[in-house]
């Protein structure tokens, strides 16, 4: 099936990112504050800012790098994080205590990498043809009605003969032997995202088999540390992945029917928490407070001190309008 035969998805369809079914499988009760009672903690996560504007930037250099000589390119890219920077609350000119607070993810860093990233991607930028920046897919779940999995690819390109997704990530996980800490490259080979966008693109681009994960160091004083991750998986291993996704996203309805259907927690014993997923990598989960402190939640209930609602919808975070009315 080819983007051209897919049916358009209906808005009362369900739409599952790879957001929502990480969250899911990372933690069903982490699924339900943030996705069904749909709160989250108040403030900005400096990193997730950092790496969407991050985006914005690439989108610039990647569409313009045959038309801009590299510093104008520079400017017009740094012209673009900063406006998605403040778009998000946060300052252009940091004072001392900001940079303190936010290092290494500043505008000054980002503009650094910038630089350094064109110049060692310049050959590539010349020669890669774009096929779409940004792109938002929606390719129906094959055993399940009315359900989609959804996401947007960063770049479509053609280059050397073979069309490529590139996805860029941002992380400060350095190592000083390789630059990047091995486990951190090694995660992109089994990551549910790259598979499912493997997937995806696959439906929409015939012969596109490959994701290359452009990875990028945020670091304090090393700005030029910048490598691809070339991922192509088997078909059977995407047939894995599509079969355990349908599977994650049948237990997912299943307990949200459930808590609608009681109208509690405690009740059900639906969306049970994974204690072993309240510490990770990168600190404490943001709902430990809660969980630790209560064991039912009821349908309608305000969020506790330190918490907003704000609701995370795939399908108009990623542009699927686009989709359905087949602009």
């Amino acid at each position: 099936m080819t983007a051209a035969a897919i049916p358009p998805p209906s808005v009362t369809d369900t739409f599952n990112d790879n957001t929502r079914i990480s969250a899911y499988k990372d933690c069903p009760r982490k699924f339900f504050l943030r996705h069904i009672m749909e709160w989250r903690s108040e403030g900005t996560a400096v990193p997730l800012v950092f790496g969407g504007s991050w985006h914005a930037g690439q989108d610039i250099i990647w569409q313009h790098a045959t038309v801009l000589q590299q510093d104008d390119l520079r400017q017009a890219a740094m012209a673009a994080f900063l406006e998605k920077w403040e778009e998000e609350g946060f300052p252009a000119d940091l004072d001392m205590d900001q940079i303190q607070a936010f290092n290494p993810r500043t505008p000054g860093v980002a503009e650094e990498m910038y630089a350094n990233y064109i110049r060692e991607r310049w050959g590539m930028l010349l020669n890669a043809r774009i096929v779409s920046i940004e792109q938002p897919f929606a390719v129906p779940l094959p055993n399940l009605d009315h359900s989609w999995y959804v996401g947007r690819l960063d770049k479509v390109i053609e280059y050397n003969g073979q069309q490529l997704v590139i996805e860029h990530k941002t992380t400060a996980l350095y190592s000083k032997a390789s630059g990047f800490q091995p486990s951190y490259i090694d995660s992109w080979y089994v990551d549910s995202q790259v598979k499912g966008y493997q997937f995806g693109a696959g439906m929409y681009y015939e012969g596109l088999k490959s994701i290359w994960v452009d990875c990028a160091l945020v670091h304090k004083v090393i700005h030029d540390q910048f490598r691809f991750v070339p991922v192509s998986h088997t078909f059977d291993m995407v047939k894995e992945w599509l079969r355990d996704t349908e599977s994650w996203v049948t237990s997912m309805v299943k307990d949200e029917q459930r808590f609608l259907d009681t109208g509690n927690l405690s009740t059900t014993g639906c969306f049970r928490k994974n204690e072993n997923s309240c510490y990770g990598k990168y600190g404490s989960c943001a709902f430990l407070d809660i969980c630790r402190t209560t064991s039912d939640i009821q349908k309608g209930q305000e969020p506790p001190p330190g918490y907003i609602v704000e609701k995370w919808s795939p399908f108009e975070t990623l542009g699927l309008e686009k989709i359905i009315n087949k602009e």
